[in-house]
Parts: C-alpha cells; sequence; structure tokens
C-alpha cells in the first residue's frame, strides 16, 4: 500500500463529503491493506489532528476495504469524542460570546470553531481552544469579566494574548490578532486589521468573526507562523481550504493575492495553494495564483507535515524542551533559527525578521513580569 497517497484519498473523502462526489476515494488504493497499513494511516491521522475528517473518508469507502473491526471501533469511538468535545466547546463559545457583548465588548472569534463552521459536519472538525480578539484597549477588561465568572490565568502572558482556563478549556484573549516578522509587513497587518475592527465583524453560526477577506488571510498566515516556528498538521491546511471554498463566491481572490505579495507571503501561498489543488482537492479555481511552478517547495512543506505534526508535538528530529526556565527559552529559539535557515526560500522577509521577533517578545515578557513583581513595593 502506498500509505500517503491512501492517506490523501481518505482525508479528501472526508473534507468533501457529499459536496463532491469526485473525491470518492479509489478503491484501488485499499484492497489487500494489512493491518499494520491501517494502524499506519490511523496514526497519520492522529499526529495531524484530523481523526474525525479521516473516518468520514473511511465511511465512504466500501465495507470490505475498511480496516479491520478493533481499529474501526476506536476510530469510531475517537470521533465520539472529537464530538462531544467540539459540542463542549460551542456551548463555551457562546458563554464567551454573551458575556462579552453583555459589557459592550466587541469579541471576534479566531480559527477554532470558526473554522468548523466551514466544515460540511462542523463537529468533525478537530478542536483545540478559543481565541478571542477584543482588541487593545479592552483586553484587561475582558480578562476581569471572565476571571469574576469563574475563569482562572493559566500559563504564561505573551505581547499578543493573555491565557486563561474556565471548566477545563483554554482560553486565549487577544490584543491582537497576531503579526508579521517583518516590520513593515506587520505595519500593514495592524492597518488592515484597524479598517475592519469593529465595524465589520461578520458573524457565523451565531459567532463573531473577522471580514471575510482578512480571514482568507489570516488563516493562511496564522498557518504559515507557525510552520515558519515549529511545524504545523494538515489541519491547518484542510481549514484554509474550506473557508476558500465554503465563500469562494465572495472572497475576491485577485485582492487576496495582492495583500499577500505586499506582505511578502505570496511566494508561501502558492507552495501552500498549490498543496490544497494536488493533494486535498481544493478546485484549481478557487485558488488560481497556487503555483505549479513550486513543485520543489511543495515537496519540502509536504514532508515537513508529516515529520513534525499539528504544530510540531510530533517531530522526532528534536530533542526535548529542558526543565529550566531560559534553558527552554534557548532551546525554542535554537530550533527556530534552524527552522528559519532551512525554510527561507517560503518568505525570505518573514524568515530573517523571526529571530528578532522572538527576542523582542522575551523581552516584554521579562518587563511584564518584573513591572508586576515591582507595583505592590512602588503602591506599598
Amino acid at each position: 500500500m502506498k500509505r500517503i497517497e491512501a492517506f490523501f484519498a481518505l482525508i479528501r473523502a472526508g473534507l468533501w463529503g457529499s459536496e463532491r462526489e469526485d473525491t470518492l476515494p479509489e478503491v484501488a488504493l485499499f484492497e489487500g491493506a494489512t493491518n499494520e497499513d491501517w494502524e499506519a494511516l490511523y496514526r497519520m491521522a492522529v499526529s495531524q489532528t484530523l481523526v474525525a475528517i479521516g473516518f468520514d473518508g473511511v465511511q465512504r469507502l466500501p465495507v470490505s476495504c475498511r480496516p479491520h473491526r478493533a481499529l474501526y471501533l476506536q476510530w469510531a469511538a475517537k470521533t465520539a469524542q472529537v464530538e462531544n468535545a467540539n459540542s463542549k466547546l460551542n456551548e463555551m463559545v457562546k458563554r464567551v460570546v454573551q458575556l462579552c457583548t453583555s459589557q459592550t465588548v466587541h469579541p471576534v472569534l479566531l480559527k477554532g470553531q470558526a473554522m468548523a463552521a466551514c466544515y460540511e459536519v462542523p463537529l468533525h472538525r478537530q478542536c483545540g481552544d478559543i481565541d478571542l480578539f477584543v482588541g487593545k484597549a479592552d483586553a484587561k477588561r475582558t480578562v476581569q469579566l471572565l476571571e469574576e465568572a469563574g475563569a482562572k490565568p493559566s500559563g504564561e502572558e505573551s505581547y499578543k494574548h493573555t491565557c486563561l482556563e474556565w471548566e477545563g478549556i483554554h482560553i486565549e484573549i487577544h490584543r491582537m490578532v497576531g503579526r508579521l516578522n517583518a516590520p513593515w509587513s506587520n505595519y500593514r497587518m495592524q492597518r488592515w486589521v484597524g479598517e475592519w475592527y469593529p465595524q465589520s465583524i461578520c458573524w457565523r453560526h451565531e459567532m463573531p468573526v473577522p471580514e471575510q477577506q482578512f480571514e482568507a488571510f489570516f488563516i493562511f498566515q496564522h498557518a504559515f507562523m507557525h510552520f515558519l516556528n515549529s511545524g504545523i498538521g494538515l489541519r491547518q491546511l484542510c481549514d484554509w481550504a474550506r473557508l476558500l471554498y465554503t465563500h469562494r463566491q465572495q472572497l475576491d481572490i485577485s485582492a487576496l493575492e495582492a495583500q499577500l505579495r505586499r506582505m511578502g507571503l505570496l511566494r508561501a501561498a502558492q507552495v501552500f495553494g498549490s498543496l490544497l489543488v494536488h493533494q486535498l482537492g481544493l478546485p484549481a479555481a478557487v485558488i488560481p495564483f497556487a503555483s505549479a511552478k513550486r513543485l520543489a517547495l511543495e515537496q519540502v512543506l509536504m514532508d515537513e507535515i508529516f515529520s513534525t505534526g499539528n504544530f510540531g508535538q510530533w517531530d522526532a528530529r528534536i530533542t526535548p524542551r529542558p526543565k529550566g526556565y531560559w534553558s527552554g527559552k534557548w532551546h525554542t529559539f535554537t530550533r527556530a533559527l534552524r527552522r528559519c535557515y532551512t525554510l527561507y526560500q517560503f518568505a525570505p522577509t518573514e524568515a530573517c525578521f523571526y529571530p528578532l521577533v522572538l527576542i523582542q517578545g522575551t523581552l516584554i515578557i521579562q518587563y511584564n513580569r518584573f513591572k508586576s513583581k515591582l507595583l505592590p513595593h512602588v503602591h506599598t
């Protein structure tokens, strides 16, 4: 069995479902598959956070070509867990959004459940946490509102967001949507956010989401930043594919291409887009700037995806992060430095400036920690 080819066939079938009869998996790929083959495909789905999507693909196979009973039942059980986790997260999103809007805060849901709404079966998009952008002016007030409602601080605060935990769900309150590494590109991105927030917030399945044109840029930008830093799984590419396809009638793809060029990300987007077309089955007409001329970089991207898994959590090439705070920071920094050198061709300016942004972020965190320790003594 050609496992990678078979895995993509399952993901295509699950990603598009009944919307696309042309994505039915090719039966010949699965004839004669051994238990070991199916175990390998299942592990791929787990590492790429595509368990339920992969299972949807399995469901589109003839019964004779499906995995053995024990694995099939295990896969079905994991899919049910994904559904339950999504239902729980959806309820929490409603609570948090209602809490914010009741206090005249304008929340915007980034990624996550906003992306799930673009899938044929929203509950099968494997979920993570809740990322909520509220702007710099309302960030502190929003954190206070959630803490008063029962949320607890969690993890280290960054220059972008504050982390909270509420009833077992991780919530990030964002002061900024995200950022680019090159200063001039980041300036353009932040200015773009200011042009649509809060007056042009959109709503999707009763969830506030970014203005659509910006969201189409942001979902790719966020995925690429993680790719440059530590790695990504196929779920992030599936999100971009589903968003572009679901809203293809509303999006101005020529304008998106122009923005990507201005931000220094067009070459990377062409490579990502090429993989969406060639491996995930996105119709080429939906993303015409995807370039078949970048096949060498597309192979690099695919190799990295299968080497690192979701957010780099499955990368066997790296040593464990040391337990010490500063040694851990140094471990993360040197790893990012090596990746920037290796992946330079995707977006040269972003790769060059990324180490500087990491240093800046660490300095800001340390300044805030020092200030929080100093202020109580100042007041006394």
